[in-house]
């Protein structure tokens, strides 16, 4: 129910508020539900000032870390960020961001940085519009949005190297005509990425290259996230400059005991349906590194092949835990990937997967087939926090695998990699994940 004041003459209309002029012409501000005895949802727009120009905005409070929103203002919380890596070195700045708990219609997070080590301006930003009181009968609730970042890619005394994002995207939550228990959902988003090197010649001439890809990406996702077995079906299309390419990936997992110990399947397959040009990062994998297309994951160093950071990696694709560079493709891949918590109290998953990427083959006669190969492996691994800290060692891999290995000189050691979903830790949507 609205209010109707009464000066509105009878031109009012139930359900709604008119407003014509303030009945008290003396007051500065007008607040409803003064002594908060109703139930309401937000109570930051009861109050309404006689003068200024955000008449009906909660005043601003700075607050340190982390808090409950207030009733009587509009936080906005700042959190001092030491961080590194290791394209930009040390990072120092500030992160601003206007919501803990509860979460807001409207959320924005900026994380301004300054690289001590490129000397540039890098950081991120984000924010969101989430329409959570929607009335449809066809969607639960619509989310827009902007997302933007930038990072180093390469840093030494004559060469730079760094990229900037921006993303926007609308996500549909589905409500009809589809059924419970599953959830569904539709997100298109649009990623332009430049990428911006500059390298000082030996006549000490600074040339700088730039350049952008596009990309626009639509997924339909489906979940059912009941604790027993819960599923994941997600169907995603991939449009770059003159390529498109299709992806499904299905995740389903069985809790065995009480402790919520799981098994958990994944499978994925990818096809390119068309293509003419691809960049290396285009291409499908079944094993990546610290390195994604879309620029979607935070690593500590980027691209990195030799040093210890080169370990890092999140799973995406084959999602394969031994890193290789075999099974690359510009067609197809298939993977299939499992996990099995071990059924006592430590954090420990056995894991196995198996992936076929197709080949060519040159044959004596100077022609060419089109082949398929097939790789696997098995091992242990330590979940500290489930697809967010993960440490994981492969015991056993497919003879292909382990030529490349012998061939390069590495061993059982180097195989092993860890997951540190840094990109996760946006409070904001863990905050909105929780559910009541």
């Amino acid at each position: 129910m609205g209010t109707i004041w009464a000066w509105n003459h009878g031109f009012g209309h139930q359900g709604r508020t008119e407003y014509a002029g303030l009945p008290w012409p003396n007051v500065d501000r007008v607040r409803i539900d003064a002594g908060n005895r109703t139930l309401d949802i937000d109570r930051r727009n009861n109050t309404v000032r006689a003068r200024g120009i955000f008449k009906r905005r909660a005043p601003l409070k700075f607050e340190s870390m982390f808090g409950i929103e207030r009733n009587n203002a509009s936080s906005v919380y700042y959190s001092v960020l030491p961080l590194w890596n290791g394209h930009d070195g040390w990072q120092v700045g500030l992160s601003l961001r206007n919501t803990t708990f509860p979460s807001q219609r409207t959320e924005w997070v900026v994380a301004p940085l300054w690289a001590l080590g490129s000397e540039r301006l890098v950081g991120a930003a984000r924010i969101e519009h989430h329409f959570d009181r929607i009335r449809s009968s066809w969607f639960r609730n619509i989310h827009l949005g902007f997302a933007a970042r930038s990072s180093g890619l390469l840093h030494d005394h004559k060469a730079e190297a760094w990229y900037e994002k921006y993303s926007p995207s609308v996500r549909f939550d589905v409500k009809r005509p589809l059924a419970k228990p599953w959830v569904h959902s539709v997100n298109l988003r649009g990623v332009r990425i430049y990428t911006t090197s500059e390298l000082t010649g030996n006549d000490a001439v600074l040339y700088r290259f730039r350049r952008f890809n596009d990309y626009l990406e639509l997924t339909h996702t489906a979940a059912d996230a009941r604790k027993l077995r819960p599923s994941n079906i997600s169907t995603t299309l991939t449009a770059g400059e003159d390529w498109l390419r299709g992806a499904i990936e299905l995740k389903q997992a069985f809790a065995y005991n009480a402790r919520g110990k799981q098994l958990r399947l994944r499978g994925f397959a990818g096809s390119f349906l068309v293509q003419n040009t691809i960049a290396p990062l285009e291409a499908w994998r079944l094993s990546w590194g610290a390195e994604d297309m879309l620029y979607d994951h935070a690593y500590f160093e980027r691209g990195a092949r030799d040093r210890f950071f080169s370990r890092q990696y999140n799973v995406q694709q084959g999602a394969f835990k031994t890193p290789f560079r075999g099974g690359g493709s510009d067609s197809w891949i298939a993977a299939v990937n499992m996990e099995l918590d071990v059924p006592f109290k430590l954090p420990l998953a056995l894991f196995g997967s198996v992936g076929w990427a197709p080949y060519t083959q040159v044959n004596a006669d100077g022609t060419r087939s089109k082949l398929t190969a097939a790789y696997a492996e098995a091992g242990i691994g330590l979940t500290l926090v489930k697809d967010m800290i993960e440490v994981w060692l492969p015991l056993y891999v497919s003879d292909r695998i382990f030529e490349e290995e012998d061939y390069a000189g590495r061993g059982i050691g180097d195989r092993i990699r860890f997951v540190l979903a840094l990109e996760k830790l946006d409070p904001t949507k863990l905050v909105r994940g929780i559910k009541p």
